[in-house]
């Protein structure tokens, strides 16, 4: 509906860059050399206009959380398989690395603070950081579950906190700290290609059911999420076009640019 409604638009697309790319260096443009810019008239768009794709991003933007929710809860049902469960079980707190595993258990230090200090400059060191959150983080609960189910002994090898605290203890505070981190990434950057451990749920999944419904609730999600950067695209600049637009408020709109991204989601 939101596709076919783009119809005698007021907006065009160009090859050449948006009108205000010589005004304005704008970062979006070269992170999307490959798609066409998005063109407005010198005056910018109509109120009547600029309310029609406010109103069409909230509608889209209702279509994504939705296919995003369904798509995770299916991929929490899915099992991991066996040959993916024994190695990262094995693993332990190499899954972190030495980087991730030094914030991770550095003293007093909150989600926000740890997202800071990683300094991620890109979507692909985002979801590399998100692929070892998940293995350590199955890892910890197999083991969790081991020890208090008696099957395995409590070990000393899991030195991840300082001070005086069981293993068992230690092990909780840094699964905490571990989830707490990933679902800040996870909101930070919505639009990641699959982590490892779900595309191996995907690869390996027997379940019909399951897999029909991951695969239309990600392509559905991730169609909504490229028409929700479009319209952000188009009103970012509407509001570089003309001044005096009353048209872009970076606390209501759709923009996925990493700068004005948090009133997405």
């Amino acid at each position: 509906e939101a596709l076919d409604s783009m119809v005698k638009t007021e907006f065009w697309y160009g090859e050449g860059g948006s009108r205000t790319e010589g005004r304005h260096t704008s970062v979006r443009h070269s992170k999307k050399w490959w798609l066409p810019s998005p063109q407005v008239p010198k005056t910018g768009l109509s109120d009547t206009e600029r309310k029609r794709l406010v109103h069409q991003g909230r509608v889209v933007r209702q279509v994504f959380k939705a296919a995003k929710s369904i798509n995770e809860n299916v991929l929490l049902e899915m099992p991991v398989p066996e040959v993916i469960k024994d190695a990262l079980a094995k693993s332990g707190k190499a899954n972190l690395g030495q980087e991730l595993h030094k914030v991770l258990t550095a003293e007093s230090s909150s989600g926000e603070d740890i997202l800071k200090s990683l300094n991620l400059k890109s979507e692909h060191m985002a979801l590399e950081t998100i692929n070892k959150l998940e293995a350590v983080i199955f890892s910890l609960k197999e083991r969790t579950i081991e020890q208090v189910s008696g099957k395995s002994p409590v070990r000393t090898t899991w030195s991840f906190v300082k001070g005086p605290m069981s293993e068992f203890d230690k092990m909780e505070s840094l699964l905490d700290r571990a989830e707490t981190l990933l679902q800040l990434l996870k909101i930070r950057y919505p639009n990641l290609p699959q982590t490892f451990l779900d595309a191996a749920k995907v690869q390996y999944g027997k379940d019909i059911g399951h897999s029909i419904l991951e695969a239309y609730s990600r392509v559905l999600g991730n169609l909504a999420f490229s028409i929700l950067s479009r319209i952000g695209d188009i009103l970012l600049d509407d509001c570089l076009s003309n001044s005096n637009s009353p048209g872009i408020n970076l606390s209501e709109t759709w923009v996925v640019d990493s700068h004005i991204r948090q009133s997405l989601l």
